[in-house]
């Protein structure tokens, strides 16, 4: 059985966890754990940035795990 969350080889199934995780994204990052050769956790940061200075709401960045892997 091919461990699916390995990172040599990587499986079809971790590309696409890591696809989903950059789809659509303007501003922020993505960061993948790895614990003994598995990828463990994917955690995506979303940072949402104001179009003028004088806007009342502030700049907001946050992060949240998108998928905690088994």
């Amino acid at each position: 059985m091919i461990d699916e969350f390995s990172t040599s080889p990587i499986s079809d199934r971790l590309l696409e966890e890591i696809k989903m995780a950059v789809a659509n994204k303007e501003f922020g990052s993505i960061e993948i754990y790895i614990e003994s050769g598995r990828v463990v956790q994917i955690t995506e940061r979303i940072i949402r940035k104001t179009n003028k200075p004088e806007a009342k709401r502030p700049n907001y960045v946050y992060s949240r795990p998108i998928n905690k892997l088994k």
